[in-house]
């Protein structure tokens, strides 16, 4: 059984919202912040609260890419095509990421507007769905105007997929001009068993966020021998409380909680600190001329300047930077934006050809 909440304990999202809350008022508004969600789409579970005044998901914004003739981004739990299948993934990281059922389960952004995307079947990402991927991301940014976009997937290989990339990269390029935290899981190697110790695209992106995963222990539970130096940020990626849609079960959507693990999560709870984050300080980032990228990066620096310590001292075990911690939402909150003068635009996931 996971241990029942240790997940939002450890990045302190609860204090966080309680900060926001004390300071906007109890029943948050969030001023215009939108996370945009990449996954396999939606179910009715009821830690979704759909049919109430403020459902946690705007379904109807959402699109499915995945299904011919089907609008809405729900998951059919039916499985499809795919290299790795995970029929509900995207209802357990939807959860863990603004499930709110009072009393029974708390995501660990309870009401956040999100929009959800159906992309795919499965985790790993190739060819058709790598596309579908980077349409998300383009209207996402263009239509919903998304502050946030998360992205609990990876590419398994580029092989075979080089025009599928040079999409993604241009999507992922597009976002980031405008401002946009696109937060992306790193993996783990049981996803990818050619690639041992590699993190994945799009994570892998300079110019997105990209999530490790720890325990409730707080080590580094996934490392990386190839591609660690990507990781911005480590959160909750193992045995994490989150609700769970069964195909073929007779009422599939009661199943509250069940336990998950993989940077999934870890992403989830990076994409959720990321709109605290903008609630908090968006008045200022405006204020002050922080425009575009510089958005971004001043939360990559915020992350890395402001983060708890990884048990062990952060030292990983194969070679790697040791200036990353563990997500710290409250701190995220609580302390100043970093100067403009200090950040430094991200290389480019499309590299531009004369």
């Amino acid at each position: 059984m996971p241990i029942s909440n240790w997940n939002t304990g450890a990045v302190r999202s609860r204090e966080a919202m309680r900060l926001l809350t004390d300071e906007f008022g109890a029943d948050l508004d969030w001023n215009g912040v939108l996370i945009a969600h990449l996954d396999t789409g939606f179910t009715n579970h009821i830690v979704f609260n759909l049919a109430s005044d403020r459902p946690a998901l705007l379904v109807d914004r959402g699109i499915n890419y995945v299904d011919t003739g089907v609008a809405e981004p729900r998951d059919p739990l039916n499985g499809g095509g795919g290299l790795v299948v995970t029929p509900g993934h995207g209802t357990r990281t939807l959860g863990a990421l603004c499930g709110n059922l009072p009393g029974i389960y708390i995501g660990v952004c309870p009401t956040v507007p999100v929009v959800p995307y159906r992309v795919t079947n499965g985790v790993m990402l190739s060819g058709q769905t790598i596309l579908n991927a980077a349409n998300a991301i383009m209207d996402a940014v263009d239509r919903n105007l998304a502050d946030v976009i998360s992205i609990s997937l990876g590419v398994q290989s580029i092989v075979g997929n080089v025009k599928q990339m040079h999409a993604l990269g241009r999507a992922v390029d597009h976002a980031y001009e405008r401002g946009v935290i696109i937060v992306c899981a790193a993996g783990q190697t049981d996803d990818a068993p050619q690639l041992v110790g590699a993190t994945v695209y799009p994570g892998r992106y300079s110019r997105t966020i990209m999530a490790g995963g720890i325990d409730a222990d707080l080590k580094v539970c996934f490392d990386y021998e190839i591609g660690r130096p990507f990781v911005d940020i480590w959160a909750p990626a193992d045995d994490i409380c989150r609700p769970n849609s069964v195909f073929g079960l007779p009422d599939p959507f009661k199943d509250v909680a069940g336990s998950g693990d993989g940077t999934s999560y870890a992403t989830v709870h990076v994409a959720g600190a990321a709109a605290m984050w903008l609630r908090k300080h968006g008045a200022q980032l405006d204020e002050d001329g922080y425009i575009g990228w510089q958005r971004v990066e001043a939360f990559r620096a915020m992350l890395r300047k402001h983060k708890q310590a990884l048990a062990g001292n952060g030292v990983p075990t194969r070679k790697g930077p040791t200036d990353t911690g563990i997500l710290d939402c409250v701190a995220l909150l609580t302390n100043k934006l970093p100067p403009l003068s200090g950040l430094k635009k991200a290389q480019l996931a499309e590299p531009e050809v004369d």
